[in-house]
């Protein structure tokens, strides 16, 4: 029996320690855990890193110590989305788990896992790991979107481009600024090449003999690196971010009229939007979710329309890479296939009332932690309100100028603008999650349905959660199915066991097997008989 324990803590970044789940408070709800579970702790690991980012190096230190404890080691954690919120490390964990190094203790969830654990207890902890995943993930696509917003509000959200310097202004916010040693190198350039008597390869021997080299390598600039320069429209104030070109907010450093004049030098030709970067807001089910299986490109969607009027939507590879002999496929071929795939992701009862009393307990944390994320903005939209009452005030005490107001009230508006942002980024995350709870509660009856009847976008939700590595191959589709769905898919392929004592056909017979799998709950009836508590 396992009596050593390591405590596992972990916040994604110091500002979180803010919040009810700091390291503070974990390290008292798991030692308390600990005592009454009679566990020695030996070793309390705190961490401050993301569980979705990177290599994860102290994580992977706090592995390394529980393998090499003899015995075996119980890691105790407060709750899944501590631990992991991907398969990425819950498969060396289990790998762990089932070879009896490792018994996991998940304090909030209630769950123990070892090698003798049943089948349902690692569902339960499998869709424990997909909510927490599908939350990242949700989170990771509104910071997306938290760019493209900035993007629309001016704002540079790459690299700037050679005479300028990307820096953080003092309240931590990112800025452009202008280059005061290479921005006049890279005016000269633009003036040289309009006069018309010099050639690109010209250009980079003048700016290797003005010192102009890469801020980052050193390198001298190549031919390459000249004509991208010289079409780079962000020099006269526009940025290229997602296939077009937005207005920035930055000082340029270029007249229209002589970045006009360098374009006519170069024959009229303007930057053009590389090929593979062109997309359509066509709503398409498989739209950037499919790769082709003969050259790993991404496979587009085409619509095409029929003299009969009637449309069809055409898969087939980009051909970024060149030439492709995968042939192109009707869409409703790849659906039917994927259906077909739908129609077995279905749970018995039993098993659905297991979960869901788990399932409601993990909405119940992810309401709290995205209401109290909610709260945060609020305050902070409130309290720039009161600042900006305060300033209006002082402007009518003659306190301050209407100059100052008029910068300090901007400031603060701006700051509104973008918590209206993030509150509407978090709105679109709780979406997301909600299409995932969803989905996973239909896999008790209807997933097919459901599928089949939503629209576009939430059909892409469900195909994202569900499925991973999709890829197009002579007109077929090969996916993987994500945990722990790939188990509940099994759950349907294989031929039950036949239980010794139980006749087919028996009603009792599924309660059996589902007994079986996780072990009985006996609860008396009125008869004086038992049942299986679901």
């Amino acid at each position: 029996m396992i009596k050593n324990a390591v405590l596992l803590r972990r916040v994604s970044t110091v500002m979180q320690e803010k919040d009810g789940n700091s390291l503070q408070n974990q390290q008292e709800m798991l030692t308390q855990y600990c005592s009454r579970k009679d566990l020695t702790i030996i070793k309390d690991a705190e961490l401050v890193e993301s569980s979705t980012k990177g290599e994860r190096k102290k994580f992977m230190e706090v592995i390394k110590f529980c393998k090499q404890q003899r015995g075996g080691i119980a890691l105790v954690c407060l709750k899944t989305d501590r631990l992991f919120r991907n398969f990425k490390n819950y498969t060396l964990i289990d790998e762990m788990r089932k070879s009896g190094q490792l018994e996991l203790h998940l304090v909030q969830e209630n769950l123990v896992l070892n090698k003798d654990s049943k089948a349902g207890d690692l569902t339960i902890l499998g869709l424990n790991v997909v909510m927490a995943q599908n939350y990242a993930l949700s989170l990771r696509d509104n910071v997306v979107y938290g760019m493209d917003y900035s993007v629309n509000q001016g704002r540079c959200m790459t690299k700037a481009p050679a005479g300028y310097l990307n820096i953080r202004n003092p309240d931590g916010k990112a800025a452009v600024i202008i280059d005061s040693e290479r921005a006049p190198l890279i005016q000269k350039l633009f003036e040289r090449y309009a006069t018309g008597l010099y050639s690109v390869k010209d250009m980079a021997k003048m700016c290797k003999e003005w010192g102009l080299v890469s801020r980052f390598s050193g390198k001298p600039f190549d031919t390459a690196t000249i004509h991208r320069i010289l079409n780079n429209k962000f020099y006269i104030g526009e940025m290229f971010y997602k296939d077009q070109w937005y207005k920035h907010n930055y000082e340029t450093l270029i007249a229209p009229a002589l970045f006009n004049a360098c374009q006519d030098i170069m024959h009229g030709r303007k930057p053009e939007t590389p090929k593979h970067f062109k997309t359509t807001d066509k709503p398409f089910i498989f739209r950037g979710l499919i790769t082709c299986g003969e050259c790993g490109c991404m496979i587009s969607s085409d619509r095409k329309i029929k003299p009969s009027g009637r449309e069809y939507v055409y898969l087939k590879c980009s051909h970024f890479k060149g030439n492709c002999k995968n042939p192109q496929v009707n869409e409703n071929i790849i659906l039917q296939q994927i259906e077909d795939e739908l129609k077995n992701l279905s749970l018995p009862q039993e098993i659905m009332g297991y979960l869901k009393t788990d399932m409601e307990r993990i909405i119940n944390k992810q309401n709290e932690a995205h209401n109290r994320e909610v709260k945060a903005v609020r305050k902070q939209y409130d309290d720039c309100q009161d600042k900006i009452k305060r300033l209006r005030s002082l402007l009518l005490e003659g306190h301050i100028t209407p100059e100052e107001y008029r910068d300090m009230n901007e400031d603060l508006k701006k700051e509104q603008y973008e918590l209206e942002g993030k509150s509407e980024l978090l709105t679109k995350a709780d979406e997301k999650f909600s299409i995932a709870i969803s989905t996973i509660l239909s896999l008790g009856n209807n997933a097919y349905q459901i599928f089949q009847s939503s629209k576009v976008e939430t059909k892409r939700e469900i195909l994202h959660l569900l499925l991973s590595n999709l890829k197009l191959q002579d007109r077929r589709i090969s996916y993987n199915l994500r945990k722990p769905f790939d188990y509940i898919s099994s759950l349907n392929k294989k031929t039950p066991p036949k239980i010794e004592g139980v006749a087919i056909g028996d009603p009792n017979e599924i309660r059996t097997r589902v007994a079986a799998l996780r072990g009985p709950r006996p609860r008396p009836l009125d008869d004086g008989t038992s049942a299986i508590k679901v």
